[in-house]
């Protein structure tokens, strides 16, 4: 069985890598004649899932150089024993690695070869993320007709095997797609039918991501209530799932949504949240993001000494953490009160 998968992928793989089919035949057929050594390949497949799991471990530590020198290692050790599931899902993880890195060519390609072997061995459920995935970098790079024509083949391939939570991910991301190219009456509709196939696939960060973007494009439209609703859901799913992200951008959506209504006591409330979710962690980027939005309440609110002094907070930890568009702005914030202190004088 295992030799059956090996061939099938081998020629897909090696016709990706540009090896003419007569080579690639030939150096198949000369594998398929070698014997088996069952210890040697039990062996092998250990190693591959020790490599699997450390490359998984290093990942969540944020260690990605070393996650993805043990995934590219385990999925040649995959590939020499014909596991083609298991090379599936190395490529998987490669794909989201290579994309957190910036790195969209190989990223790309990663997940095109993980899309190669669910297509050969008819894979649907893969399939159906890869596309999706294969979409959002592509979208990445300003391929938006691209990315929409992926994001439909998903969802064609969810609703023909009723995958609910396909269904509700490639929904979604057409509504991201949507939004991001200012029609926002047809994102809420992508947003409101993703939402409820999240629920019935039981995805409660899914549909709080969703819940999020869809309180987006409410908020972009000026139909605020209505925007409030869905991020109040969204707040809601994020803590029921123990989601800190997904409950920081819902407070943030309806930090927005009270400041646009003048409603400070509000604001100060959600600030709080945030404060509590962001400043005893190690969680640097939130921790930069609350300063700046203390800083802007305490601005919107006249308070302008407490307000230069939340920038400076976080003015000084952009530069620490060189996030060089929020450096950038914050300086020049800076730069404004100076101004003003320089006319009061």
């Amino acid at each position: 069985m295992h030799r059956t998968v090996r061939f099938g992928y081998g020629l897909a793989l090696m016709a990706l890598l540009g090896m003419p089919a007569a080579l690639a035949q030939e150096s198949l057929d000369e594998q398929l004649r070698q014997p088996v050594n069952r210890e040697a390949f039990n062996q092998q497949r250990d190693v591959a899932d020790q490599l699997l799991r450390l490359g998984e471990r290093q990942a969540n530590q944020e260690d990605y150089q070393s996650a993805l020198r043990a995934w590219n290692r385990a999925v040649e050790l995959y590939y020499e024993i014909g596991d083609a599931a298991a090379m599936a899902q190395v490529y998987g993880h490669l794909g989201n690695v290579y994309a957190t890195l910036g790195d969209y060519t190989n990223a790309e390609t990663a997940v095109r070869r993980q899309l190669a072997i669910a297509r050969d061995n008819q894979n649907f459920s893969t399939q159906i993320f890869a596309w999706n995935t294969l979409g959002t970098l592509r979208l990445q790079r300003g391929a938006t007709e691209f990315a929409n024509q992926a994001y439909e083949e998903a969802l064609k391939i969810a609703y023909s095997i009723q995958n609910f939570e396909g269904i509700g991910l490639s929904l979604s991301n057409l509504g991201l797609l949507a939004a991001g190219q200012g029609d926002y009456d047809t994102a809420i509709e992508y947003y409101e039918a993703a939402g409820n196939y999240r629920v019935r696939a039981g995805n409660l960060p899914g549909r709080a991501n969703t819940n999020n973007n869809l309180g987006n494009a409410y908020l972009a439209q000026g139909q605020l209530l209505k925007a409030i609703a869905a991020y109040r859901v969204a707040l809601s799913y994020g803590q029921e799932s123990n989601d800190v992200t997904t409950q920081l951008n819902a407070i943030d959506g309806l930090i927005d949504v009270y400041s646009k209504r003048g409603d400070w006591p509000l604001v100060r409330n959600y600030l709080d949240e945030r404060i509590a979710l962001t400043l005893n962690t190690d969680n640097d980027l939130g921790r930069l993001l609350t300063f700046k939005r203390l800083g802007e309440f305490y601005e919107a609110t006249g308070d302008l000494p407490l307000a230069q002094a939340e920038y400076q907070r976080a003015y000084e930890l952009a530069r620490l953490l060189d996030h060089t568009t929020l450096e950038v702005e914050l300086f020049n914030r800076l730069l404004s009160f100076q101004s003003r202190q320089s006319n009061n004088n």
